[in-house]
């Protein structure tokens, strides 16, 4: 009977989706190039990285005006019973939804992932049939939501390539959002609340996104840095400590910024190949006018209609007797996922060299 036992114990952890604890992921949030990679698409428990997705809708229901930033959200009995890190918001009582944002990325408040997910969708199991369509949209393979604030539950799993992914989108769909996560505190019905992520606190071009933790998922945290037009993400899961988190993420973030890395393929190891230039060496021009007024207009539509082209500086210069708006980037694949974006909205772009 004991040998029955070992051996059912042995099938049961070998069995396991979780093959491994630590995983990481650092790249390039626009162009989607990846830098540093170990266990990206082992499955692991996200915790409260869950709440990226969480945000990720709220952002696109404000998007969509199905919500806006004034409304209140009232806590239900079943939003009040969640387990900690929460609010303690009472039962019928409300926060509006800008103060919810705020508590999900400062105090990581799983009774407001709740309350929100009942408020756009009716219901917890509802609105987890929603963050899995968007799952599936945003083509992130190998991940599966179970809830919306990642409180443990073995159906809850996703990946560091997927949450590298779906950052990406938040950084890139919604990029007039992205100061929120450069707060390290907020006042919350006349409370106020202090970050979790200390990096923020020692470092100006760090910008959140989120850290998670539970016993089983360990220390983890999604980290953007912005340096002029230069963005990198990062992703690590399975820290023994927040201390140890932080320095090992901020280790591979110091190491691969402003670098050109990449794998040997037959060796699967990563070579840094140059330093990049502090000059760009590509440009997206964007219109010619004979007129700066029509460039000025023109660069205010390409802001509205195009996302993504909020987070770039946007130049202008003469040129004979034209004036030409255009936008620096350091690689080629940015510099053509750009231009593809401008095209799709049957506007003119012209990539140059040098």
């Amino acid at each position: 009977m004991r040998i029955i036992l070992i051996l059912l114990i042995l099938i049961v952890n070998l069995s396991h989706p979780l093959l491994a604890k630590i995983a990481s992921v650092i790249g390039n949030p626009i162009s989607q190039e990846i830098y540093f990679e170990v266990n990206k698409d082992t499955k692991n428990y996200p915790a409260s990285l869950t709440k990226i997705m969480t945000l990720y809708i709220i952002f696109d229901e404000l998007r969509l005006e199905k919500i806006n930033l004034n409304d209140r959200i009232y806590f239900s009995k079943h939003a009040t019973y969640q387990q900690p890190s929460k609010l303690g918001i009472l039962e019928k009582d409300y926060i509006t939804v800008d103060e919810l944002i705020d508590s999900l990325i400062i105090k990581s408040a799983n009774d407001a992932a709740i309350a929100i997910a009942e408020k756009i969708s009716g219901s917890e199991k509802k609105f987890v049939i929603k963050m899995n369509k968007y799952a599936k949209k945003l083509n992130l393979e190998n991940t599966n939501f179970a809830n919306p604030h990642g409180l443990p539950n073995r159906a809850n799993l996703s990946t560091a390539y997927d949450i590298f992914k779906l950052s990406s989108k938040i950084i890139t769909d919604f990029p007039e959002h992205l100061h929120r996560f450069k707060k390290t505190k907020s006042n919350i019905k006349g409370k106020v609340y202090n970050t979790h992520n200390t990096l923020l606190k020692k470092y100006d071009h760090y910008i959140g996104l989120k850290t998670g933790y539970t016993r089983k998922s360990g220390f983890q945290i999604s980290l953007l840095s912005i340096s002029g037009d230069d963005y990198l993400l990062g992703i690590y899961f399975g820290g023994n400590s927040a201390k140890e988190r932080n320095n090992k993420i901020n280790f591979l973030m110091n190491k691969y910024r402003n670098k050109d890395v990449s794998i040997n393929q037959e060796t699967k190891k990563f070579i840094v190949k140059k330093e990049k230039k502090t000059i760009s060496n590509y440009t997206v021009q964007t219109s010619s006018f004979k007129k700066i007024s029509k460039s000025k207009m023109h660069i205010s539509l390409l802001k509205n209609e195009i996302k993504i082209l909020r987070s770039f500086e946007h130049q202008i210069k003469k040129n004979g007797r034209y004036f030409i708006s255009y936008i620096n980037v350091d690689d080629h694949q940015t510099a053509k996922n750009l231009c593809n974006e401008i095209k799709l909205n049957k506007l003119d772009c012209l990539i140059k060299s040098g």
